[in-house]
């Protein structure tokens, strides 16, 4: 089998994000499912490495339009991102500066009881930095062959069809 610089970007991409997907399957999460009335509050914490990326995920299963007040919040109570999230699934990052118990608070912003699934958890930034990197090789690789066979890549045209 004769490998072409062009199967081996597709098979650096592959790699690549295999391993992106599988170190970031395994990393630390928390899943919390919680009921809430209106101005009602609840948390879910989890602990953070330092220099790391962190994501929670809010779903309201019966989205009506009314959405919910969220706060992350370090060991010291110092708020690290908030905001409302007004649609049915919100995913969103944070950056952690310090090792420590991250929590995200939630208030219920709904006239009725509200139903939420809540995950927070750790993205592992550190450990995604070499399967990612070989990801990217990998896609500028791909770009190059492309360029280059699009390069040579060239159309005859006929004269009689030329008006």
């Amino acid at each position: 089998m004769h490998l072409s610089l062009f199967k081996i970007s597709i098979l650096l991409v592959i790699i690549g994000a295999s391993g992106t997907g599988i170190i970031f399957s395994e990393s630390d999460k928390t899943e919390q499912f919680m009921t809430l009335k209106q101005t009602e509050s609840d948390k879910l914490s989890l602990y953070f490495d330092a220099e790391d990326i962190g994501y929670y995920k809010i779903t309201i299963p019966e989205f009506e339009g009314q959405g919910v007040f969220y706060r992350i919040v370090d060991d010291d109570y110092d708020t690290v991102s908030k905001g409302i999230s007004e649609t049915k699934m919100s995913i969103r990052y944070f950056d952690v500066k310090e090792s420590g118990i991250h929590t995200i608070i939630l208030t219920s912003l709904s006239q009725e009881k509200m139903d939420y699934e809540i995950e927070i958890g750790s993205t592992d930034a550190n450990k995604i930095m070499i399967p990612a990197g070989i990801m990217f090789l990998g896609g500028l690789l791909l770009l190059f062959t492309s360029f280059m066979k699009l390069k040579n890549y060239r159309i005859e045209q006929p004269d009689e069809n030329i008006k």
